[in-house]
């Protein structure tokens, strides 16, 4: 899973990218138009110490995801093409909004205003969709005049571009268009940026870390929102944990908050984990919410899915609660499951194949 981070110029996307990833890049080091920065995030979960600790593999892997940092976009200019792609393809955004005050660094309105610059984004990326959507219009409405094998395809795709465009005149974004699956599946190929998942993150001076009124004046929105101080996070996370402890108590706070930005992300995306574990290794894995037992096992491997046969489940939390797996069972904690076997948040799974 790929997250894209964007924002104004002098938001902070850089800054809190290092935040995230742990790199240490001068800010605006990807400020130019097309730059593409990637990252890649180990998602916490403290289950996968206490799991390989009861389990005695050889190694652990925690599951991750990717982040990038983009520029070239929202300068007021045309955007840089390939950051517009790079955006396009990505799987959700994560919308930098400066609140934090600096001399060094003016705000290019001339003042700081987090409300109005996540307005600039959002509108950005609704104009973007629409673009191509009454381009799109525009070529349908012609050639559904002719008869084709495609007439009455194109007549579909017309009427569903013009249900989006209306969604957008309306609410200025699609993440909340209600669509069957078949209608989703024709607009995959458009990838739309404002059907994308997202989380909004409010970039604050240290002098603001508590003040719950900067999330309040944003206002309502679809999407998570945090604030946190990317400067003081990205310093923060460069100490080790022993020399960072006294600093977050100084500041009143329990613990980085860096980490809920990867949480918001796999909350937005509805992604939940679940493992695998043999004698070589443990291993977290992501998937959408609702996947099926078949469709995870085609994550850990094709051969997996494609001789399916059973899948052994045991949550975590009983693995945790009885100490080992011949515990489990021994109470009546381990289960088989077929294919269509809904996962859960936090289940171990042995798939049982035959190829």
């Amino acid at each position: 899973m790929r997250i894209a981070i964007i924002g104004l110029p002098q938001s902070g996307k850089t800054t809190l990218f290092d935040a995230i990833t742990g790199r240490r890049d001068e800010p605006g080091a990807y400020a130019a138009p097309g730059s593409v920065h990637l990252g890649t995030v180990r998602v916490p979960d403290e289950r996968v110490e206490a799991l390989a600790g009861i389990l005695q593999p050889k190694k652990h892997t925690y599951a991750a995801l990717e982040f990038e940092d983009l520029g070239g976009l929202f300068t007021g200019e045309k955007p840089n093409p390939d950051s517009v792609a790079a955006m396009r393809q990505a799987d959700a955004l994560v919308k930098v909004v400066r609140a934090f005050p600096s001399d060094a660094v003016p705000h290019r309105r001339g003042s700081v205003d987090p409300r109005r610059d996540l307005k600039e984004v959002d509108d950005d990326l609704l104009v973007t969709d629409l673009d191509i959507i009454e381009r799109r219009i525009e070529t349908l409405r012609v050639s559904v005049r002719h008869p084709t094998p495609k007439q009455e395809e194109e007549k579909a795709e017309l009427a569903l571009l013009e249900r989006c465009r209306a969604q957008l005149d309306a609410v200025g974004a699609l993440d909340r268009l209600e669509l069957k699956d078949e209608e989703r599946k024709a607009l995959r190929g458009y990838t739309f940026l404002t059907q994308k998942p997202a989380v909004v993150v409010i970039n604050i001076g240290e002098g603001q870390i508590g003040d719950e009124s900067i999330i309040r004046d944003l206002g309502e929105r679809r999407e998570p929102v945090l604030a946190l101080c990317a400067d003081m996070e990205k310093e923060l996370l460069a100490l080790d944990p022993a020399e960072r402890k006294p600093f977050l108590e100084d500041l009143g706070i329990a613990e980085l908050a860096a980490p809920k930005v990867v949480a918001a992300a796999l909350q937005a995306l509805g992604l939940i984990t679940f493992f695998t574990a043999n004698e070589k290794e443990l291993r977290a894995w992501l998937v959408p919410r609702g996947s099926t037992a078949l469709e995870a096992a085609g994550r850990i491997h094709s051969d997996l899915a494609r001789g399916f046969i059973r899948a052994e489940v045991v949550a975590a939390e009983d693995l945790r609660r009885f100490g080992s797996l011949k515990e489990v069972k021994a109470h009546g904690k381990l289960r088989l499951e077929g294919k269509d076997y809904l996962v859960q948040d936090g289940d171990v799974l042995q798939i049982r194949f035959s190829v």
